[in-house]
Parts: structure tokens; C-alpha cells; sequence
């Protein structure tokens, strides 16, 4: 029987857990801290209406406390009245698992009897050893039934930051500033990284049928040389590390090399030179953006990945005579976001028209 799991990598270990116990994925939002929560509950949100508290799962596993990144996510679990997010570094995908080839955790001697264990199977997938959680005790020994959120102590404190001009006096129930009270959660972001969490957190609170109601495109914020672009979603099959590139003898510069994508070569692409910018060596943060072309697949090479978005597609306006450096041939647009002016990638149109040749003879 086959069964499929949503997979996440947590501190460089994989794990797994049930993908019908996945509710929606999330970018790491500020988090208002709440008294008397247990340790590893960092934070709630106002979720779509509703209190989520945050669990670390790091911190829940027993592992020792590590700061937090602007692309963690949080993968909301629901079973019945209960919610609950799961703090994680990066989600892989959903994967089928044979039921009958999980194997049970192992009971190690020096575990503590009766401490509640969260990792019910081992599986393999590949050369790779995934831990699968149980999701039901995740959720059974970290929260109660959810319960409706007081609407005006969520948000108001989001203006106050935004502001952040005043704090909440004591004793009138509004929770205080996540980034100056507590210094467990993202104590070292910076300005532009706090304004990206809050604008996530004003994002959750309308309802999935509102925004359905608006016109909205998911984007996702990529860096090129330095400068913020945006990507939207539906051009990207999936993000992946750049690893083990093989070079191609006598092929154009913007040709960086092959590489191994689960069993597949995937040429992987330098669209810089189109832009008209500088070219150089790959970041340590780089990911490879695989897009399709035609009926194969291609890697646009990008030194990182910030951040995932809905744009307001009314908010989108003509590219300024500021940024003309950039080949705006193959810009759609620019947007303001989070206090910086962000151009619109047209991939379509640089794959089709960049003379980007992948299929080049040799």
C-alpha cells in the first residue's frame, strides 16, 4: 500500500510526516509570543481567522536551540479541532512510501522511559534516511482545540510594529513586539527581514476564499549579482540545491554545466548575461529555478531565494527609466516590496528570445 508523505529537511536530517495531515505550507511570519507556553512553542499567529501556535521542532525533538532564517517554513498540521505549525528549514515535495517497507524507530539504551517519542518510522528513499513523525501525537500532547482569534489583539500590535513608534501599555491584553521581547525568536533579523515577517503575518489573516476573491500571482523573490528580482510560480517546477555540476566542453559561457536531478540531466543556464550584468562565480546560497522548455527541462542558476509571495497583479507598473541598465526587454514589470523596487522576470520570453541555445551541436 502506498501511502504519501510530505518530506522536510530539519538541521540537515530528512523527515516525513502523513501529507493528509498537511493543511498548507507557509513562509516563516513574525510570531507574537504568548505566557505560559510550553518551550518549544515560539510564537502564535493569527492564521485565517484562527490561533496557531508555532512548535520548534528542532526544540521538541530535543535538540538544542539554533536561529531561525528568513526561508524556514512552517507546515501546518490539522487533525479534527486541532491546528498546529511545525517550524522547518525547507520542504522537499510529497513522495509515495511502500507502508510495508517502514521500519520501526529503533529504542536507543540512554532514551528516556516514558518521554514521548515523536518518530514512528524509518523509511528509505534512495541512498537517503528519513525519519517519519507521528503526526497525531505532535498534535495531541502540543495544543487543545483550537479557538477563535480575538481579532484586535493580533492585529493591532502589527501596526505598532509596523510603526514602531510605541509598545503596548501593561495589563491592556495586546501581546508586545516578537523582536524585542523575546530573544529566542529572530533576534538577529534585520530591518528588511522583519518587515517581510510581519508582511507575511498580514497576509495570513484574510481567509483562503478572500483571497481566491482578488487577483493575485505567487512570486517568488530571487537575487542576481547583488540586485532582488521577481519569478512567478507557475514558470518554476521546483527549486533545488546546486550540486555536482559537470562542465560542457565548447559550449557558450551562459551554459554553466549538467547536473543530476533524480536520475535526469538538467542543464543549468547563466540568464546574467541577457540582463546585461556581471557574470561571476556561483554564491554559497546559490539554487537552481528548474523551469520547462518545451517538452525537456532547464536550471536558471540564481545566487539565492528569499522569499514567496502573492503580487497584487494591479500593483504591477512599467519598468523605470532607473533600471534601464537591465535588458528590460525581458522585464515585465516592477513592483514595490518591502520597501525595495523589485523587477519582474519574463523567463518566458529570455528562454525564447535570450539566445539561450541549449540544444547547441558541439
Amino acid at each position: 500500500m502506498h501511502t504519501p508523505y510530505l518530506t522536510f529537511r530539519l538541521r540537515g536530517a530528512w523527515y516525513a510526516v502523513e501529507a493528509s495531515s498537511v493543511r498548507e505550507i507557509l513562509r516563516l511570519p513574525a510570531l507574537t509570543p504568548v505566557s505560559e507556553a510550553p518551550y518549544y512553542i515560539i510564537g502564535v499567529v493569527n492564521y485565517r481567522g484562527h490561533i496557531l501556535p508555532v512548535m520548534d521542532l528542532g526544540l521538541r525533538l530535543g535538540q538544542p536551540p539554533q536561529a531561525y532564517r528568513i526561508h524556514d517554513h512552517v507546515i501546518v498540521l490539522e487533525q479534527q479541532s486541532r491546528l498546529l505549525g511545525m517550524l522547518v528549514n525547507e520542504v522537499n515535495g510529497v513522495y509515495e512510501i511502500i507502508l510495508e517497507t517502514l521500519e520501526a524507530h529503533p529504542t536507543f539504551a540512554e532514551s528516556h522511559e516514558g518521554a514521548p517519542r515523536f518518530v514512528r518510522h524509518l523509511a528509505k528513499l534512495d541512498t537517503t534516511a528519513i525519519m517519519v513523525l507521528d503526526h497525531e501525537r505532535l498534535l495531541s500532547t502540543a495544543v487543545e482545540p483550537r479557538a477563535e482569534v480575538n481579532q484586535e489583539a493580533l492585529t493591532r500590535p502589527e501596526v505598532r510594529w509596523q510603526q514602531g513608534t510605541e509598545h503596548a501599555p501593561a495589563g491592556d491584553g495586546i501581546p508586545a513586539n516578537p523582536f524585542e521581547t523575546t530573544p529566542l525568536f529572530f533576534h538577529n533579523a534585520s530591518a528588511w527581514e522583519r518587515e517581510v515577517l510581519l508582511e507575511r503575518a498580514r497576509n495570513l489573516t484574510s481567509s483562503l476564499e478572500e483571497r481566491a476573491a482578488t487577483q493575485h500571482t505567487p512570486l517568488a523573490i530571487v537575487g542576481l549579482s547583488g540586485e532582488f528580482f521577481g519569478v512567478e510560480l507557475e514558470m518554476v517546477r521546483e527549486f533545488t540545491d546546486l550540486h555536482r555540476i559537470t562542465p560542457v566542453p565548447c559550449c557558450p559561457d551562459y551554459i554553466v554545466g549538467d547536473m543530476n536531478l533524480r536520475g535526469d540531466i538538467l542543464t543549468v543556464l547563466d540568464i546574467r548575461q541577457a540582463l546585461q550584468m556581471p557574470v561571476g562565480q556561483a554564491a554559497p546560497t546559490a539554487k537552481v529555478m528548474v523551469v520547462p522548455l518545451g517538452d525537456s527541462l532547464v536550471g536558471i542558476l540564481v545566487d539565492q531565494v528569499f522569499d514567496v509571495f502573492d503580487l497584487d497583479t494591479f500593483a504591477l507598473s512599467v519598468v523605470p527609466s532607473a533600471i534601464k541598465a537591465i535588458n528590460d526587454t525581458y522585464l515585465k514589470g516592477t513592483i514595490s516590496c518591502y520597501g525595495k523596487m523589485l523587477a519582474i522576470l519574463d523567463l518566458q520570453n529570455i528562454l525564447a528570445t535570450g539566445d539561450l541555445t541549449v540544444n547547441e551541436e558541439v
